[in-house]
């Protein structure tokens, strides 16, 4: 399952913390700012890729904080973006140990 989260730059400090938790190094996550993926929006992306357990005790941690969960055609995209850098990431570590 994957999830995509919004954040305003002015949470930043608050979602460095929360993600400093042993819980979010354990699952992984990916955080890009919002114009490196082509976005309108000002801010970052949260990315993580998870059971569905996982990601409801995730939600739980963000209370509070100001992440707004993407939806629809915009998680779409988000995610396609993200997908396509790990790729890329993987793709590029094949030709130099390939």
């Amino acid at each position: 399952m994957e999830s995509v989260y919004f954040y305003e730059d002015k949470v930043s400090k608050d979602m460095a913390t929360v993600l400093e938790d042993d819980f979010f190094k354990r699952i992984g996550y990916t955080v890009r700012e919002c114009k490196l993926l082509g976005s309108e929006r000002k801010g970052y992306f949260l990315y993580i890729k998870a059971n569905s357990e996982d990601i409801d005790r995730a939600e739980e941690k963000f209370e509070g904080v100001g992440l707004e969960k993407l939806i629809g055609e915009e998680k779409k995209i988000v995610t396609a973006s993200f997908i396509a850098e790990e790729e890329n990431a993987a793709s590029g570590m094949g030709m130099m140990f390939g």
